[in-house]
Parts: C-alpha cells; structure tokens; sequence
C-alpha cells in the first residue's frame, strides 16, 4: 500500500502501470482535486475552484487510468495494539511456571489497507519460582528387636525413618508414629518337674 497526498494505491492484477507511473499520476490527481475537479473515485474530497474544460478532460483520463489500479482518496490507517489484559493464571503452583497475556490490534484496527500492528500480540513472564515445599514421608519399618521374654508373652518393636523424602522447604512431617510394638512368645512357659521334702522314715523291717 502506497499513500501519496492522502491517494491510496493497492496491488491490483489488472493494474499495468509501473509504479513510479502510479505515481506521477497521483501527483496530477492530486492538483485536480485541489482545483475544484470532481472525481469519481471513492472518498476524494475536491477543493473549491472550477477547472478549465481542458483540465477537466486531462483530469478524467488521469482517473480513469488510476481507476484501473483500484486507487482511491480512501486514506490507510494503520493499526495499533490496544492495551494489555490481565496475566494468565500461572501454569504451576510452585518451582517455576509460566503465564501470558494478550492485546487486541483494535486501536485502532488496520482499515483500507493500513498495516497491521507491528509486535507481538501476546507476552510470557515467568512465575511462581518459589520453591515447591516437600512432604515428608517414611522409610520401610526396620527388623523387629528381639522379645523381650522367651515364653509366657513379651513384646518387640520396630521403627521407620521420615526420610523418603524428608520434610523440606515447609513441608509436612510425617503422619502417624515412627515406631510400633507387637507381642511375642505368648506360648506358656514349660514346667520342669522338682522333688517335695521326703517324708518320714517308715518301721525298721528288723526288731
């Protein structure tokens, strides 16, 4: 798109003219309508004055030449972005994430051929680079310890470690306790045999 004295010149396939041709001829529309002529392309405001018959008979070839290159006094506005909206919502809670935002080519929006908005529409930032707490949570419970009685009910225990993982960067301890006991050798004991006192001597078997 080609704006010269406010004369707007888009690429038309039917359009022969070399440009710099387009160009000069804009030029003579230009002084045309500066002197009164009244055109017939879209949008060309004429100046006060009334052109010679002449001038008029130049005028409406230059016209009609430029007519054929789909020219008009339609001026181009280029567009411009609007402001922009508000941030997306971040794509993680923690440990770094991304979010974006987005404008609109409307102020104001490309028109008769005007350039869209130059730049990007959207934008990233990074966010949430806090890092991200961890929880804690318990080893595999060890051996049970030996019991402490051989028979007639005792009891063991055993313990875990709050280390896969260990509670970090504010994160919860572990839940529940970190060791257990159970009962053990409830079988009843055995009873070995033992002697009473002997009792009394019986009669002699001889006088």
């Amino acid at each position: 798109v080609v704006t010269i004295l406010g004369l707007l010149s888009e690429a038309n396939g039917a359009c022969k003219a070399p440009d710099k041709v387009i160009k000069r001829k804009k030029k003579v529309l230009a002084g045309c309508l500066k002197k009164g002529y009244q055109s017939s392309l879209e949008g060309c405001v004429s100046g006060s004055g009334k052109p010679k018959r002449r001038q008029v008979k130049a005028c409406t070839e230059v016209e009609k030449q430029l007519a054929s290159c789909d020219v008009s006094c339609i001026e181009k506005v280029d567009g411009k972005y609007g402001p922009f909206g508000e941030w997306g919502t971040c794509s993680a809670a923690c440990g770094g994430g991304s979010q974006s935002r987005t404008r609109e080519c409307n102020n104001p929006a490309p028109a008769n051929g005007g350039a869209d908005c130059s730049g990007e529409a959207s934008e990233t930032q990074a966010c949430n680079e806090n890092v991200c707490p961890v929880n804690g949570g318990w080893s595999a419970p060890g051996e049970w310890s030996a019991c402490s009685a051989a028979c007639g009910g005792g009891t063991q225990s055993r313990s875990k470690i709050c280390n896969n993982p260990a509670p970090a960067n504010g994160g919860a301890d572990c839940s529940g306790e970190a060791s257990e006991t159970q009962a053990c050798n409830e079988n009843v004991c055995p009873v070995n045999g033992g002697w009473s006192a002997p009792g009394e001597w019986s009669a002699c078997s001889a006088a």
